[in-house]
């Protein structure tokens, strides 16, 4: 019986996504690829791009004095998102611990505890509440309180639990690295809900009319504007944490300089 692949099942799936990220990326795809990565038969290789090309067919062409498949120039990925990120997933890949051609600026590290976090999933999922040691800079304190985790969310630089708080009876934002310990946990109880997280709000942005014609067109194809206009949907809980760092609130964001709100 000869060689099969089930794009249903999780392992072939990962071998179709390798197949359609290198042919995307990096231009080209081979069964050693498949081989050397996933440890299969060169049968089972081919059986693959067989298979992929059925989910997919105008996106590869094969060359048969190269012995490998390249995407073509409409290729449209059908498994992956074609973001960079990907891109990047690639190059590691390809390049190995030889990868000087991608770099990240570092950011001083914002604290993630684990033995914390783990216990906030677990009583977000339970339906519990906690109590918490945690540092306030608004209040510029640090006490007990009891929260009961409802959600998380990240406002571009760190992670926090949006949580009923027990004491000031409203929902808060209660960042991760603050949470200096959990000694307690209970049930939650009746809470009202979340109407800001539930709520969507969209905001609208454009260049800064300041700027010459040349660079507000730059930030437009750099935000990728229509008719001059940038938005985005975020729920109403988000909303401050995004006019920060888009910089259509008083902050010192790079973005700052550029964008400014369509009701300025």
């Amino acid at each position: 019986m000869g060689n099969r692949t089930d794009p249903k099942k999780w392992p072939a799936r990962e071998r179709l996504l390798q197949v359609e990220l290198l042919a995307f990326w990096r231009g080209w795809v081979r069964r050693q690829d498949l081989t050397t990565k996933f440890g299969i038969s060169t049968p089972q290789a081919s059986a693959d791009l067989a298979a992929y090309n059925r989910i997919n067919p105008v996106a590869l062409n094969y060359d048969s004095s190269m012995k490998r498949y390249f995407g073509t120039p409409g290729m449209r990925p059908v498994l992956s998102k074609g973001n960079f990120n990907e891109a990047l997933s690639v190059i590691s890949e390809v390049q190995g611990e030889q990868v000087e051609g991608v770099i990240r600026i570092d950011l001083p590290l914002r604290t993630e505890p684990t033995a914390i976090v783990r216990q906030l999933v677990a009583a977000k999922l339970a339906h519990d509440a906690v109590e918490i040691r945690y540092y306030s800079i608004n209040s510029g304190t640090v006490d007990w309180r009891w929260i009961s985790p409802s959600a998380f969310a990240h406002d571009g630089y760190r992670w926090h639990v949006r949580a009923w708080c027990h004491r000031d009876n409203a929902y808060k934002d209660f960042v991760f690295g603050r949470i200096e310990r959990i000694r307690a946990i209970k049930p939650a109880g009746k809470r009202p809900a979340d109407h800001e997280w539930l709520q969507h709000v969209t905001v609208r942005f454009r260049a800064r009319t300041s700027l010459s014609k040349v660079q507000r067109q730059a930030v437009e194809r750099d935000f990728a504007m229509e008719n001059g206009v940038g938005q985005i949907r975020v729920r109403r809980a988000m909303l401050l944490y995004t006019l920060a760092y888009l910089g259509l609130s008083q902050s010192t964001h790079p973005c700052s300089p550029l964008l400014e709100s369509t009701d300025a």
